[in-house]
């Protein structure tokens, strides 16, 4: 497949560049001079990666690199400067440009720094941002307008198994409306990222999005952290405070682990849900909040209900639309797609040049279970990344995963025999055990059935002897 550049400068530079002889044999250059016709070529076209250069006259480069990383957050860019500028090196960096060239430079280096970062597959924009502007409901007193939550330093959502992109399709369908969200998914899977993503593809995109973690704080603390408190309302409570409600007014509320609220804070969340009212702590004063509430959790939202831990009403309040987040091990078109994000991420946070990964350690990340999701992948490849000086990392840069036994990646309901799926399950439940009891006793089944069992297994895991007691824990995986 030809490569794709997108080609964004004045268009005399661009000439003199493809006199050159850019772009090189078997790339396709489409070239812009304006932010409108960026749109254009973005709206009909997939780019491998776009070269900015900032010399631009007619518009100013940072804000054209800035709409690219809005619509392609994913499209790799590489920058052209006239001269080296410290401040524009800093915001270039800000804004998590993959490479820059400092003029004067030979067409040899460029279509080398394009060839090194270009994405593997052409990457697809986003639709267009539309300009509309959220309705505020009025507050009494209220607070000064909250300041626009910064850019997340986070990777951003892939989703290129077909399983997350259905997934990711029904999110960017529901973002223009107001409803509430409820994501469901494992610890790790990237609930927070998708949360992220529709508030970007939702009319409140240039408003705050504020986080909460629902577990992080006690019930008093995590009371003010959402609605604030007033002088005095508790011990400490020196000076008025206003909490994330009142931050995220006009934009959107991301409750984090929502199955972790506490019960007495479950009726307040309803009401600022269902009449986008609220009280500060220690006051009798109604509060207007306008804000989109959108939730996430690992937990079984209907067994908390059933249990009488979480309000069938907030639960149905939270329920309009759900989502689910497959776990790592059920997308692995994405496991190579999100460690290459990491990578480059992680790497010019470190200011490395970015190696690539052997084919032998993409088998092993593409073969592992992955049970803390994008979290332990990241982990991995974020400790390669800093011990590795080399251009490539192998399988020696992860000795964790080598250690570990290798669990496919089979789920309930695939098209696999019983036998293969009593096996994969087997060890991914020795891999997660402290012992052995530990695991027959999950498994309920004696430690001497387990035993034979793991001997008659045709698989990866180390073979043990008869008084073994101990079996390796999968690093962070338990």
């Amino acid at each position: 497949m030809a490569l794709k550049l997108l080609m964004i400068g004045d268009e005399r530079r661009t000439r003199r560049m493809q006199s050159w002889g850019l772009p090189s044999d078997g790339c396709q250059m489409h070239c812009a001079t304006t932010r409108g016709q960026v749109n254009s070529l973005l709206d009909r076209h997939a780019f491998n990666v776009a070269c900015v250069d900032t010399r631009m006259e007619e518009e100013d480069a940072l804000s054209v690199i800035g709409l690219l990383r809005k619509r392609t957050p994913q499209l790799p860019v590489v920058a052209l400067l006239a001269e080296r500028d410290r401040r524009l090196v800093t915001a270039l960096r800000d804004l998590s440009v993959e490479a820059h060239l400092t003029s004067p430079y030979s067409i040899e280096t460029l279509r080398e720094t394009l060839d090194l970062h270009a994405a593997p597959e052409p990457v697809p924009a986003s639709a267009r941002p539309v300009a509309i502007a959220p309705t505020r409901i009025a507050s009494p007193a209220a607070p000064p307008p909250p300041v626009p939550a910064a850019a997340p330093s986070e990777p951003t959502l892939v989703a290129r198994d077909e399983v997350a992109r259905r997934m990711l399709e029904i999110a960017v369908r529901a973002a223009p409306s107001n409803v509430a969200i409820l994501i469901l998914g494992e610890t790790g899977t990237g609930k927070n990222l998708l949360a992220q993503t529709i508030h970007d593809q939702s009319p409140l995109r240039a408003k705050p999005f504020v986080t909460v973690s629902c577990p992080s704080l006690n019930r008093e603390l995590l009371e003010s952290d959402l609605f604030g408190h007033v002088r005095g309302a508790f011990t400490g409570a020196v000076q008025d405070t206003w909490g994330k409600v009142s931050a995220a007014d006009g934009g959107t509320l991301f409750l984090d682990e929502i199955g972790d609220l506490p019960p007495s804070l479950q009726p307040k969340l309803l009401r600022l849900l269902q009449e986008k009212q609220y009280e500060r702590v220690g006051e009798t004063t109604p509060r207007s909040a306008n804000v989109r509430i959108i939730a996430a959790t690992n937990r079984d939202l209907k067994a908390e209900v059933a249990a009488g831990r979480f309000r069938e009403d907030l639960y149905y309040r939270l329920n309009v639309i759900t989502l689910e987040v497959p776990p790592l091990r059920c997308r692995p078109a994405d496991i190579m797609a999100a460690a290459e994000q990491f990578l480059a991420t992680i790497c010019r946070q470190l200011g490395k040049r970015c190696p690539t990964f052997t084919p032998e350690a993409r088998r092993l990340l593409e073969n592992h279970g992955w049970p803390g999701n994008l979290r332990e992948l990241r982990n991995a490849v974020e400790r390669a990344a800093v011990l590795s000086d080399a251009a490539t990392l192998d399988l020696n840069d992860f000795p964790d995963l080598l250690r570990q036994p290798s669990v496919p990646r089979y789920q309930v309901g695939a098209p696999i025999s019983l036998r293969a799926l009593e096996i994969a399950h087997i060890q991914m439940v020795v891999a997660r055990s402290g012992t052995l009891e530990e695991a027959a006793r999950i498994l309920e089944i004696d430690k001497s059935t387990l035993y034979r069992k793991r001997r008659a297994m045709e698989s990866q895991v180390a073979p043990f002897s008869a008084d073994e007691e101990h079996v390796a824990v999968a690093g962070g995986g338990r």
